[in-house]
């Protein structure tokens, strides 16, 4: 039967090193060891999402559309009309009432998330969607509600699958549904 005896290492002046060597060659200590490890793989991750959000970023599509009317709707709220007339792919993909889209502003880097407050039909027909938009200090959202008619803004892919109408049955015994929610951006 073999024996295994482990012991720490022998002290540097013990060794006879190389000019080049240094301790860090020869040795580690394990929760050196284990820190090494523990920030490179928190480096990774950290660089790997970076990369990852780099990605999602440069897939999203945006759309220059105009402003075509931004009025005071309630003290901070404001009643924000986007032209999409000119954009019939971005008409055409608000399907159901719920549904929501970013919103940048050139040369402002953060964009805005805001759900459409226009029904599918109506923004259709009038080739515009409307949003209720809250103006917070310092925000894009902020930005926003102080530009005026014919101001152009991006807007990406309309995203969301709305809200679950077909839960309502039979849909001709409630004619009109009211949805509550926190949030601006409901009509």
């Amino acid at each position: 039967m073999t024996t295994l005896t482990l012991s720490p290492p022998p002290p540097l002046s013990l060794l006879h090193l190389p000019s080049h060597a240094t301790h860090r060659t020869l040795y580690f200590p394990p929760m050196a060891i284990l820190r090494h490890l523990t920030l490179h793989h928190h480096r990774r991750r950290r660089l790997s999402s970076i990369a990852a959000a780099a990605l999602r970023q440069d897939t999203t599509v945006w759309t220059p559309a105009p402003l075509a009317a931004v009025k005071p709707a309630a003290e901070s709220l404001f009643h924000v009309t986007i032209d999409i007339s000119e954009s019939p792919d971005l008409v055409s993909s608000h399907t159901v009432a719920g549904q929501y889209l970013q919103l940048r502003l050139p040369d402002v880097e953060k964009s805005s998330f805001l759900a459409i407050a226009s029904p599918p039909s109506l923004a259709a027909a009038r080739g515009e969607f409307e949003f209720l938009v809250k103006s917070i200090a310092g925000s894009t959202a902020e930005l926003l509600c102080g530009l005026g008619k014919g101001d152009f803004v991006e807007l990406s892919q309309v995203m969301g699958r709305g809200f679950d109408l077909d839960q309502i049955s039979p849909p001709e015994e409630f004619p009109t549904v009211l949805i509550f929610a926190t949030g601006s951006g409901i009509r």
